[in-house]
């Protein structure tokens, strides 16, 4: 089950720093399945979405955000530009 799946890499970005670091620096919700799947979980980006209000740690880029902020970067609204913060 796929939502398995995003749990048990939750579960290791919350001990790896090494993700944690990556995860803090993506700029779009597509950055942060392909970091699942360089560690072997197949998420998607619906189920990504609606489980994101649930994922807590301030190395989810949504976290320190609105939820409205977290929203429009799934709808892709926001255009993130990490370099010049």
């Amino acid at each position: 089950m796929a939502s398995d799946q995003l749990y048990l890499f939750a579960a290791l970005a919350s001990f790896s720093t090494e993700i944690q670091e990556k995860l803090r620096k993506v700029q779009t919700p597509e950055a942060i399945l392909e970091l699942a799947t360089e560690h072997g979980f197949e998420i998607t980006l619906q189920q990504l979405n609606y489980y994101a209000a649930r994922l807590t740690g301030d190395h989810w880029i949504w976290q320190q955000q609105s939820e409205a902020w977290r929203k429009r970067f799934f709808a892709r609204e926001i255009q993130l530009d990490l370099q010049t913060t």
